[in-house]
């Protein structure tokens, strides 16, 4: 018995020490994995070349909410996005950026791509900060990302798609809009060569950015840098809000860097102490109004910046355009009150814009300029975006 149970062990010793030494049994084709690349496979049907030529389709429902089941694919990757950005996170396979250029901003700039969302491919306008940014400019950006991600769908604001950080790059997609920007509509507008009036779109244009500021006071959100140029256009000419930039937990903002501000759009109070409110938001919102009265005019045209500040605090206003109802300039001035807490809010200049659209039909609110060689006198690009 006890010779038996040692042929036993010295046998079960024998076995274990030749499996150590085999060889390990090299992978089936099956087993492979895959190298990870940039691009959207054969079966997603998706060219993408379309995304420079411009032929990939847009489809998104009115109500859609953020992107949150966006990964098609089961790879994984370390994106390295902030915790509270990750129901945002979407995948390097499932973005597309292109080369044309849509918008440059102070330091980054806006690129023409696609997204996979549930395994369809959207245009979208894809935010890039540039290479060489400094912390300061990176704590911005991913700040205008957080404050994108906390204000939920409004058809009158650009919506977020999803982000994803790749190579040390944040990338962040947003709904591409066709139209372009209101400011650059507008002045468009003034060449047309036919008689067709686009008083109705005036007036809808102050209602739609009205009713998106509305709902950004709302959720706490301050803009800043409220202007036409910063106001998109959808293919069927819905405007929205894009680059807000500001969420603050209090009601009000005092600005410490150095940020450059565009001086003939901001109030009194933000021109002398630096400081920011939904009702600073308000004054903004009165300079829009007269942008598009005057089909894209140059705010205060033949008033240095210098001493706009000065004006102001004496009381100067910017005249009644010639072009429109003297309640609509009623309202610009309203805006315009030195007291911030005079100011209309948004949702009464809501409820007062939409009893105008709704009269529209018996008065004429704005009425295009005619076209004639003077037709660019109040557009001075020297002044603008300073």
């Amino acid at each position: 018995m006890i010779i038996l149970v040692v042929i036993l062990v010295f046998g079960c010793l024998v076995f274990f020490l030749r499996f150590r030494k085999r060889k390990p049994q090299e992978p089936t084709r099956d087993q492979e994995m895959t190298g990870y690349e940039n691009r959207i496979t054969p079966d997603d049907k998706i060219n993408k070349a379309a995304i420079d030529s411009g032929s990939v389709g847009q489809n998104l429902a009115p109500g859609y909410e953020p992107v949150r089941d966006v990964h098609v694919s089961p790879t994984y990757e370390d994106v390295g996005l902030p915790t509270w950005a990750e129901p945002w996170n979407v995948l390097w396979d499932n973005f597309i950026v292109g080369t044309k250029v849509l918008r440059k901003g102070q330091f980054g700039e806006v690129l023409y791509g696609g997204v996979m969302i549930a395994g369809e491919l959207c245009k979208a306008a894809i935010k890039k900060l540039q290479e060489h940014a400094s912390p300061a400019e990176r704590k911005i950006f991913l700040d205008e990302f957080l404050s994108m991600t906390k204000i939920g769908y409004h058809p009158n604001i650009v919506m977020l798609l999803g982000a994803c950080q790749h190579e040390g790059e944040l990338y962040v997609a947003m709904e591409y809009l066709p139209n372009g920007d209101l400011r650059s509509y507008l002045r468009n507008a003034r060449s047309m060569d036919s008689e067709e009036s686009i008083s109705s779109d005036l007036l809808q244009f102050a209602l739609d950015v009205a009713k998106g500021m509305q709902h950004l006071a709302a959720t706490g959100v301050i803009h800043r840098d409220l202007a036409a140029r910063n106001i998109l256009l959808d293919e069927n000419l819905v405007a929205k809000i894009s680059d807000y930039s500001l969420s603050r937990g209090e009601d009000t903002y005092m600005q410490t860097s150095q940020t450059r501000v565009p001086a003939r759009w901001l109030s009194l109070e933000s021109l002398t102490s630096k400081t920011y409110t939904t009702e600073s938001d308000v004054w903004s919102y009165g300079i829009l109004l007269w942008e598009i009265v005057t089909a894209g005019g140059t705010p205060y045209p033949g008033i240095p910046t210098g001493v706009l500040a000065s004006k102001l605090k004496n009381g100067y206003r910017m005249p009644k355009p010639t072009n429109c109802d003297s309640k609509i300039y009623d309202l610009m001035l309203k805006c315009w009150r030195e007291k911030p807490d005079e100011r209309p809010s948004f949702k009464n200049i809501v409820s007062v814009l939409t009893t105008m659209t709704e009269n529209q039909d018996d008065q004429m609110y704005m009425i295009p300029s005619p076209r004639s060689g003077e037709q660019n006198v109040n557009i001075n690009l020297e002044f603008e975006d300073k």
